[in-house]
């Protein structure tokens, strides 16, 4: 416990935790405004005073918060923005545990004795003068006085109650004359105390009292008594009787008739469809005979139907509980409605006269609890708001039964937990269905099936909208669905006081305000995914910080984790965060691509160690101070970030380009071709990033995106090729040369003739191939390393695939003198390839196989399926060569090529599988699958290619197959 409201201290249990002066005073300073950021320039105005002011006084900031964190725990004081925040339960500082009793329950106090109770409670954390005995006297003068001005409203509100219920005796009296020699100049305690007096039978005191306050009020501030004082005054002159209350005789009891049986279910859905499954889970557990209390949680997102599900299945047990339905909400105005005023309101349910009802939680829940265990009842609360709301009002033995519903995962023992999704499009329709008719639906089928994908399984957007539709049916399907579309729909999924915003509304209201507006700068995202090193970017916080609050809003279930540090939300979620106010949206959506560049580009590092330095705009973005990219220690790291991640950059670029800002649009140019680059190296899936290539060669940029441009064309050339789009390949690989000759660039034209080599030997033509990659070499002698011995490997395996086995195996050989690739590498695949190649040509099958399995390996460490495939591919060939069965290979590569667009290795993957049909006497099977490698070598445009003549030479295939 952190004390304010009196001398400061800080308990641990019992015992008091000594604390340095300095340490003292921040701790105090961040628990006034305990859970909101406190900068370092208002801490050191509060911990210093001009003359004690420290050379880095922010640096002495940190160090005393070090301190505090190994007193506090370490996650206590956090850094958030240029501050502090004091991250603990606010029960634990005295002053914000005495503002939740007097505002939370006070308000929902039954009766003045309850009100009287609690604020009494309050007031016993009382203890002197506000943030006393810390050596700063300007914290003191800058918070104390108000904090005291609060604790004497409540002191006077508690006066008030006690005079209302005639609670006068003389320790009030004496308390009174205390406040008003300490306190003078608080009229009403002044009346408070003239009001004792006179009810007490000293009338002359009372009326001596009065003349004391004009001579204090006159003296020191040169006014008379306000208002109530003086109109006090002459009542009492006047000698009214209504002054004096008497005393007030009980009342007679008499009897009450029994409390009826409490039936207190909400309606249930009459449109409820769906959930079998949890159904029949939450049947079998009401309908189970038990001598214990029976606990099942039912959590979800809002919309979701959590309460329509719990109440389906409460209402189908009900009979199962003949003592009656306990309902009760957990959360009231996105407030946590106190387990003592929810148990209040049970037991007066039950039959429990209101002055039987005892005062605390502790003895109202012991006393649910007895008359629960003679009963069968069934208690539901919804919308529960924490696991210690919920243990408080769970019966303790008998035949009951509790349903709890809520947005959070909650933490309680429960016999059955369930976690609701959405529903599924056909359970979606179903519902649409039962709320305006079959009929209508399948009147408008491409109408009806485009509001149910906007709907995306939520049960609630699917009530309003089929509320909407069922009141307004002259409206087409279409008309409906047309409003929907696009931005703005959820003003759409609203009616007659339902909608989807406000339901994330009351979600968002359960969170401190720094975090709410944090989570709606999610918005500013172009898709509705974020990892955890993106959120640090656009709230500028740390990575930890960043978790931590990511992994609160999946406590809400306003975000869903999907892999390690990644989350994503629902479509409508999006639409809520993107239609509602986003602060900032252009600047954290920039912080985020610049963050992207830098994570991007040190992955590039961690492929090619030693290659080009990054161009300026790169080296720009990973120098920011607002962009701290990811490293990857292993190549395992940099697959394991970059798949989930893959859609989020593609986004912040497609949304890049189309900025406004020139400076954007660059950095986004910029990171296509890195990234596309990273995906070539990592694994080959960058055929994903074509769209992307092509917008960068066509987007109105600014002259400086040239060299983005010429990369970009460079890497769509080498997407064409791995596509077995050729001839376009090879239009793109010549303007890509063109272009890097006319800027200078000699990496970027010896990088291209690379490419350019191996798209000859796409074709088939290994002679040119051959002659290009020497050229590639000359002009890589002057260039990085890992440029040259990339040029080498490949010159190797196109010197086997010509037919020189000797000089390949030669050039490989010295190639490892110089560098041995790094385990999972491409480079290591690409000189397994050529190796295996050499041994295919010189006529060793089984050493090909040994080599080829080696590349099976390692391209599955990159998690390549493209990559795979094609050593399959080799693999079956070498197996074919040796004499070996090879058609479960070959239609392994097969297999995994589906759903990718690489047609050559398809095609020489059918080739293969028709040569082991072949093989096993399958005549019919091996013309089958050369016929489809022919048709796919006409669609691609490369019959008559050096590389379909010899793929069919060892077939009989039809002539057009050629």
């Amino acid at each position: 416990m952190i004390r304010l409201l009196g001398p400061f201290a800080l308990f641990g249990g019992s015992e008091q935790q000594p604390l340095a002066r300095r340490p003292a005073i921040l701790l105090a300073a961040l628990a006034v405004r305990i859970g909101t950021p406190v900068s370092y320039d208002a801490l050191t105005e509060l911990v210093w005073s001009e003359e004690d002011l420290p050379a880095n006084a922010r640096r002495a900031i940190q160090t005393y918060a070090s301190r505090l964190r190994d007193v506090l725990g370490r996650e206590a004081i956090v850094a958030q923005g240029d501050g502090l925040l004091l991250d603990l339960d606010p029960d634990r500082v005295d002053l914000h545990r005495f503002r939740r009793l007097v505002t939370t329950r006070t308000e929902q106090a039954a009766s003045a004795r309850e009100e009287l109770d609690t604020l009494t409670e309050a007031l016993g954390l009382w203890t002197g003068p506000p943030l006393s005995g810390l050596a700063s006297e300007r914290l003191a003068e800058v918070e104390a006085p108000a904090i005291l001005d609060e604790i004497l409203s409540v002191v006077e509100r508690s006066n008030d109650l006690r005079l209302q219920l005639d609670d006068i005796d003389d320790a009030l009296v004496a308390s009174l004359r205390r406040m008003t020699a300490e306190h003078p100049w608080r009229e009403r305690t002044w009346c408070h105390l003239m009001l004792a007096l006179y009810r007490t039978g000293q009338q002359g005191e009372a009326l001596t009292t009065f003349s004391r306050l004009v001579d204090v009020l006159r003296e020191d501030l040169g006014i008379d008594p306000g208002a109530e004082a003086t109109q006090l005054h002459q009542r009492m002159l006047a000698g009214d009787q209504d002054l004096l209350l008497p005393a007030r005789p009980e009342p007679t009891a008499s009897p009450s008739p029994p409390a009826p049986t409490p039936a207190q279910l909400p309606a249930g859905s009459p449109a409820f469809v769906g959930r079998r499954r949890e159904l029949d889970a939450l049947g079998a557990l009401l309908e189970r005979p038990a001598d214990r209390v029976r606990v099942a949680v039912v959590s979800g997102p809002a919309g979701v139907g959590k309460t329509t599900t719990v109440l389906e299945a409460a209402h189908r047990a009900r009979a199962r509980f003949p003592d009656g339905q306990l309902f009760a909400e957990g959360t009231s105005g996105g407030t946590a409605v106190a387990a003592r005023d929810v148990l209040g309101s049970f037991l007066r349910d039950l039959g429990i006269a209101g002055d039987d009802i005892p005062s605390s939680t502790a003895d109202r829940a012991a006393l649910f609890r007895s008359i629960c265990a003679r009963k069968r009842l069934l208690v539901l609360v919804d919308d529960a708001h924490s696991a210690d709301q919920i243990t408080a009002l769970l019966p303790g033995a008998g035949e009951c039964a509790v349903l709890v519903t809520s947005r959070r995962r909650l933490a309680l023992p429960a016999n059955l937990s369930v976690d609701l999704d959405t529903i599924s499009a056909t359970e979606s329709r179903e519902l649409l269905a039962t709320l305006v008719g079959a009929d209508r639906l399948a009147a408008e089928p491409e109408a009806a099936t485009a509001i149910v994908e906007t709907c995306a399984g939520s049960p609630l957007a699917l009530l309003i909208v089929g509320g909407r539709l069922a009141t307004r049916p002259s409206w087409p399907l279409a008309h409906l669905r047309d409003r929907l579309a696009g931005p703005g729909r959820l003003a759409e999924l609203r009616l007659d006081g339902r909608s989807v915003a406000a339901a994330l509304d009351a979600t968002t209201g359960t969170l401190e305000p720094p975090d709410e507006a944090r989570f709606r700068e999610l918005g500013a995202l172009p898709i509705d995914v974020v990892d955890v090193d993106s959120a640090a970017a656009l709230w500028r916080v740390g990575r930890a910080e960043a978790g931590d609050l990511l992994e609160q809003l999946c406590d809400v279930r306003l975000l869903e984790p999907t892999t390690p540090g990644c989350y994503g939300w629902h479509s409508l979620i999006g639409s809520y965060l993107r239609d509602g106010p986003r602060p900032h949206t252009e600047a954290g959506r920039r912080r985020v691509l610049r963050q992207a560049i830098a994570s991007v580009a040190n992955a590039r590092d961690r492929l090619r160690p030693g290659d080009r330095s990054h161009h300026a705009v790169i080296a720009a973005a990973i120098a920011a101070d607002d962009s701290d990219g990811v490293t990857f220690p292993q190549l395992s790291d940099l697959h394991a970030w970059l798949h989930p991640r893959t859609l989020l950059l593609i986004s912040l670029a497609s949304v890049g380009l189309a900025s406004a800002d020139d400076e954007e649009a660059v950095e986004a140019a910029a990171l296509v071709p890195l990234l596309d680059s990273v995906l070539t190296e990592c694994c080959t899936a960058h055929e994903i990033t074509e769209d992307l290539l092509r917008a960068v060669t066509t987007a109105p940029l600014p002259p400086s995106a040239i060299h983005f441009v010429a990369s970009a064309r460079h890497n769509l050339a080498a997407t064409l090729s791995d596509q077995g789009r050729l001839h376009e390949a090879m239009a793109g690989a010549e303007e890509a040369i063109a272009t890097w000759r006319h800027l200078g660039d000699a990496y970027g034209e010896a990088a291209m003739l690379h490419n350019l080599g191996l798209l000859h030997s796409r074709l088939g033509d290994f002679t040119t191939a051959v002659e290009v990659m020497r050229q590639c070499l000359a002009a890589a002698d002057a260039l990085p390393a890992v440029l040259r011995l990339r040029c080498q490997r490949t010159y190797a395996y196109l010197l086997a695939r010509h037919g020189d086995a000797a000089a390949a195996l030669e050039t490989l050989q010295a190639t490892r003198k110089l560098a041995v690739p790094e385990p999972g590498s491409r480079e290591l695949h690409d000189e397994f390839v050529a190796e295996a190649a050499a041994h295919l040509t010189a006529g060793e099958p089984e050493a090909a196989i040994a080599v080829a399995e080696m590349t099976i390996a390692t391209v599955r460490q990159m998690g390549s399926d493209r990559l795979t495939a094609q050593a399959k591919v080799l693999l079956a060939r070498a197996r074919r060569l040796a004499g070996q069965d090879s058609l479960e290979t070959a239609a392994d590569a097969l297999q995994l090529l589906l759903g990718h667009h690489d047609v050559q290795t398809k095609c020489e993957a059918l080739a293969e599988l028709a040569l082991a049909h072949e093989a096993a006497g399958d005549t019919g099977s091996a013309r089958a699958c050369a016929a489809e490698a022919g048709r796919l070598i006409g669609i691609a445009g490369l019959r008559g290619t050096p590389w379909a003549t010899s793929l069919f030479a060892e077939l009989d295939p039809e002539p057009s197959h050629r």
